[in-house]
């Protein structure tokens, strides 16, 4: 009885190490996870600060530089297709039937959700046609004078006969005042200018 007396008195001074190593490790995993969680915002803020110097030294007068709205053009053996901003609040859709010359602008009005502008014109009359003609096309943007008795969109089309070279660039006469009072409008698409991708050299016009 007196050996298991001993026994249980010192259970208590044993206990006291173990305790005390458990408490050691704890605080030293709580100090190794501050570590490294500051060790990755550092980095986190040294890699921004790289970030921002970068632009910086791109952009050295701080300037906000605008963002600018991509346009979009596919073609196939039959169609080309693309769109271009009419406006600030407006796309139009351009559609080209390859085989008949017939290029069409639909615009929705995006209010109402309706396609109710449209332009048209025939590109053989500029580009010419042929057995088989191919053509291509995509939008680009444009800042030409426009007024009421002028009405302008802010993009014009390209289209190129990819069977001669020959271009032509067209732009839209699309009122945003109807477009704002919900009033259709349609019309005619106006030859701008017209160009080669293969001109004729003329050796003589430098002399």
């Amino acid at each position: 009885m007196e050996h298991e007396t001993h026994t249980t008195a010192d259970r208590p001074g044993r206990r006291r190490p173990v305790i005390a190593i458990l408490g050691a490790v704890t605080l030293a995993s709580v100090f190794a996870a501050a570590y490294f969680a500051g060790q990755a915002q550092a980095l986190r803020q040294t890699a921004s600060q790289s970030a921002e110097a970068v632009v910086s030294s791109h952009n050295p007068l701080g300037l906000t530089m605008p963002t600018l709205d991509a346009t979009a053009a596919v073609s196939s053996e039959k169609f080309s297709m693309a769109t271009g901003l009419v406006s600030d609040r407006a796309e139009g859709l351009f559609v080209l039937d390859h085989n008949s010359g017939l290029l069409q602008c639909s615009i929705m009005y995006p209010r109402l959700g309706k396609f109710l502008g449209m332009f048209t014109v025939n590109v053989q009359d500029a580009l010419g046609t042929g057995k088989g003609t191919q053509y291509m096309m995509t939008a680009g943007l444009v800042d030409m004078p426009s007024s009421n008795n002028n009405p302008l969109a802010s993009s014009v089309i390209y289209v190129l006969n990819a069977s001669t070279g020959a271009y032509a660039c067209y732009y839209i006469p699309f009122s945003r005042t109807m477009m704002n009072s919900n009033k259709p409008q349609q019309g005619t698409l106006v030859l701008l200018a017209t160009g080669s991708a293969d001109p004729v050299v003329d050796r003589n016009a430098g002399r």
